[in-house]
């Protein structure tokens, strides 16, 4: 609870009409869940646009609404307007919640590719040192061991510093959190204070949102800028990151080159893991990984660059580094006995899908066949490119339907297969049904074969216009691979 007026001077009210003494009980961006004494914010979503439901709010007990366009509203309600509603919501929230954050040692992560496995890693590094963790993503939300329900990587602003809150009063020290570009964008961190930032790399994605790679980097590159006090962990090998390098302040950087301060070093990259050397100004440890793939290297370097910013000890960060085995649907293996390999990953972007075909070239001694689609209502630049890369790195390709929501699912393959044709590709299959192609890749693989299994990842339904299935690409493989084994 908070007093309406106390709270004015911090949100930049354009204009204001009514009581403003008021004990205002919560917040509620949704007015379906407004209550009595509640404050409503109207806020502008992709679909629809919360002024449209002023009046459900109120019928339902909100005493005052926050808008950014002013509305003729019962003079008994206190309005405030506002220049940005999602900023306002934001500000709110940490005042509702007595500003969590603050007391908490936070990590965001943000970047293309890399974030999950990042944030597994720096959460297995603050558990070897002692920590009750918080883990905020795309997989989960827990608090300790226990695993709350996920509605998008980074919540909403209001639900953000809730669970923040939750994961204070339950005794939580060290959170880690991945922040997406669209909550950066829609100001779902603004009321988030950062003890540590970490940049992966960035390549193409969310383009049907950010229109161009220019905006979804500046998009990026406003979290390391709105945040001076935090340190930023940076990897200087990616083109972007190099320009936060240049530009930030309490930068740590992290790579292959020689330049970085977190160096990874004598690189030995292997089917059961990858071993590398640590090299540091003052710091030299052998580490030995069971996560598969170069990019992993990467991950392990930035969770190391978390783990010594906030000084942890070597020994413990490189404890909690070798111990994660696998993260759920990123290069999982699904194993059954067979002589030849299946991986599972959320691969969906271009520069993802070629690391991962990359990654398993390193491991592989016979073909890599690999099974994949795009999601509908996505960016459609990235369709062919995807194909092309593909068809560039692997043996034999099978495309087929991701979660086409609104679209058709043959038009969206339509698409990759045109990277495939420009570039004269012919060993590949178009099978519509998931499960299908997934069991034709499997049927195809002979002896030190990898079959790839790309775009759902952890998932565990496909979305079409007005449906979701249950379908798990993991469980799929399973059960074929059951099949197979018990022939």
């Amino acid at each position: 609870m908070f007093k309406l007026n106390e709270i004015l001077p911090s949100i930049k009210a354009k204009r204001t009409e009514g009581e403003l003494n008021l004990n205002i009980e919560d917040i509620a961006y949704d007015s379906r869940k407004a209550i009595p004494g509640s404050l409503f914010v109207c806020v502008k979503g992709l679909k629809t646009n919360g002024h449209l439901y002023i009046d459900q709010a109120i019928k339902l007990g909100a005493v005052a609404v926050v808008t950014e366009h002013w509305q003729d509203i019962p003079d008994s309600i206190t309005q405030i307007q506002v220049q940005n509603s999602r900023e306002t919501l934001a500000l709110l929230s940490k005042v509702l919640f007595d500003d969590p954050s603050f007391k908490l040692k936070l990590v965001g992560i943000t970047g293309t590719n890399g974030k999950t496995t990042t944030s597994y890693l720096v959460e297995s590094i603050f558990k070897k040192a002692g920590k009750k963790t918080g883990l905020i993503g795309t997989i989960e939300y827990k608090i300790g061991d226990n695993a709350l329900p996920v509605k998008r990587t980074t919540p909403e602003s209001y639900d953000l510093q809730k669970i923040l809150k939750k994961m204070l009063d339950e005794g939580v020290t060290h959170v880690v959190m991945e922040v997406s570009s669209h909550a950066i964008d829609l100001h779902r961190v603004d009321g988030c204070h950062f003890d540590v930032l970490v940049f992966t790399n960035l390549s193409q994605d969310h383009l049907d949102y950010h229109n161009s790679m220019s905006e979804y980097f500046k998009v990026k590159q406003r979290l390391f800028e709105n945040h001076n006090d935090a340190v930023k962990v940076i990897n200087i090998d990616d083109p972007y990151g190099k320009i936060i390098a240049s530009n930030g302040q309490k930068i740590v950087s992290y790579g292959l080159t020689e330049s970085a301060e977190i160096k990874g070093d004598k690189v030995s990259v292997r089917w059961s893991g990858s071993k590398f050397k640590l090299l540091t100004s003052t710091l030299t440890l052998d580490l030995s990984i069971k996560l598969k793939g170069l990019f992993n290297v990467y991950n392990s370097l930035a969770a190391i660059g978390v783990g010594l910013s906030m000084k942890i000890l070597p020994e413990t960060i490189k404890a909690g580094v070798e111990d994660i085995s696998s993260v759920p649907g990123r290069f999982e293996a699904i194993d059954c006995g067979q002589k030849f390999g299946v991986f599972v990953d959320y691969a969906h972007t271009p520069d993802g899908m070629e690391q991962l075909i990359k990654a398993a070239g390193e491991i592989a001694k016979g073909r890599i066949i690999t099974v994949f689609g795009c999601g509908g209502d996505r960016d459609r630049k990235k369709r062919p490119l995807m194909g092309e890369i593909a068809g560039r790195l692997s043996d034999f390709v099978i495309i087929t339907s991701d979660n086409p929501r609104s679209e058709k699912p043959m038009k969206i393959i339509k698409e990759i297969e045109d990277g495939l044709l420009n570039m004269n590709y012919s060993d590949y299959l178009v099978i519509e049904d998931r499960k299908e192609a997934i069991c034709r890749a499997i049927s195809l693989a002979k002896t030190d074969d990898v079959v790839l299994i790309t775009g759902k990842g952890h998932e565990t339904g496909q979305i079409f216009d007005n449906k979701t299935i249950p379908f798990d690409d993991r469980e799929v493989a399973m059960s074929i691979l059951r099949k197979l084994m018990s022939c």
